[in-house]
């Protein structure tokens, strides 16, 4: 490990990590594997997905070149949800002749937990492998490649990796390279890390390997939440588009505030980074909207939505008076994949006594209840929300990052 890196982050010596013999025979296994996979991929019952995953990726002035093209596959084959919910490579596990045995199909089945990430390499290991360190998780991952040791022998230690990577082997910490990587030098890490904390902020979900970070963002959103309820004096506020800048410009000045005064030497760093103002800009299309919610939910953080009044509106007036226009608003919410389920149970547990009207002249279905048939109504439409893990809405930083980031200054 190298000493000038003053590491303070994950500990290697803890890592699992697996003989020669056993990397040397299970890099063969998967080889085969992954040459099989994507001969399966290419196959003529995949050609409409092969195609639309293609066309996603393709460049209209300079076409599509050989990189986007394997990322694209790799993705497709290992991540993206058929008709059915399965994913290719769980087909090619389980509908395989012969049936692969235990080990293959564990392994294949495996490669469905991809890590995308920005990596900086670490050293490197026995077996013609690299130690990378995930800049997002703050974790490190020993990591090999199919076409063997010479693939990564000239990824020299200090420098970074953009790629994907999946598991192995329940019994060892040890992944492999899947698509292509793009490597950076050493010079690239306060960039790098740029990138990696815009990419943390956009998809919170990336560091859930590292316990000890969801822990610690789960914490420091229940802190900042309980400041907005401070603040709002309710988790669930409607107002004008200008009404509710003014309160989350108050919510953030109150929470910087908060910061500061428990951190002291926090305040350097809030004055280097984005403050107040930047925090609550809003589009110019949410500012044109005549209403607007901001919600604090305990488990999806702060989010806001537009034109909610139009969205309540239904449950206000009789029934008579449920026509397709007053329902149009509410009907975009349902069906709108985006939009969280607890934003319609809200709205239900609002107006317990018009519910099961509205949703029933909404769905065409008049023995509709909401107590019956909400959840399975929500479940159907917005399957993203229980297909995964609530995850914290905010990202921390890990160790190793917020070194390169201090860097950058």
């Amino acid at each position: 490990m190298s000493a000038d890196k003053q590491w303070t982050g994950p500990d290697a010596e803890a890592l699992r990590m697996p003989p020669a013999d056993v990397v040397e025979r299970l890099v063969t296994v998967c080889g085969d594997l992954k040459e099989e996979l994507v001969g399966y991929v290419w196959q003529p019952r995949f050609s409409k997905q092969v195609n639309t995953a293609l066309r996603r990726v393709t460049d209209r002035h300079r076409g599509l070149d050989e990189r986007s093209a394997m990322a694209a596959i790799d993705q497709l084959a290992l991540e993206t949800k058929l008709h059915d919910g399965t994913t290719i490579v769980q087909r090619f596990a389980e509908q395989h002749r012969p049936p692969f045995d235990d080990e293959q199909k564990a392994i294949l089945l495996g490669w469905r937990d991809v890590v995308e990430s920005l990596f900086e390499v670490w050293e490197h290991v026995e077996g013609g492998g690299i130690l990378l360190h995930n800049l997002l998780d703050d974790l490190l991952y020993p990591t090999w490649a199919t076409n063997g040791p010479d693939a990564v022998a000239p990824i020299a230690p200090g420098s970074f990796v953009v790629t994907r990577i999946v598991p192995v082997h329940d019994e060892y910490d040890m992944w492999l390279f899947s698509g292509p990587q793009s490597l950076f030098g050493p010079d690239a890490g306060p960039i790098m890390a740029q990138s990696a904390m815009q990419t943390g902020m956009a998809n919170p979900r990336a560091m859930r390997r590292n316990t000890a970070l969801v822990a610690k963002a789960w914490e420091m959103q229940a802190e900042e939440r309980a400041t907005f309820l401070e603040v709002a004096g309710a988790d669930f506020v409607v107002g004008t588009p200008t009404e509710m800048r003014e309160l989350l410009l108050a919510f953030r000045q109150e929470r910087q505030r908060l910061i500061e005064e428990a951190h002291p030497a926090a305040r350097a760093d809030s004055v280097a980074g984005p403050g107040p103002e930047d925090l609550v800009s809003l589009p110019d299309e949410v500012l044109e909207a005549e209403s607007l919610a901001v919600v604090y939910d305990e488990a999806e953080g702060l989010s806001y939505f537009a034109e909610f009044a139009a969205v309540a509106k239904p449950f206000t007036v009789p029934a008579d008076q449920l026509s397709r226009t007053v329902l149009a608003r509410l009907k975009d919410f349902l069906n709108d994949e985006t939009v969280p389920p607890h934003l319609i149970r809200r709205l239900a547990a609002q107006y317990p006594d018009t519910a099961d009207q509205v949703f029933a002249a909404l769905l065409g279905k008049p023995d509709f209840s909401w107590s019956r048939n909400g959840e399975a109504l929500l479940t159907r439409k917005k399957p993203e929300f229980f297909d995964r893990e609530p995850t914290p809405s905010m990202t921390v930083t890990g160790t190793r990052l917020a070194q390169l980031l201090r860097a950058r200054t």
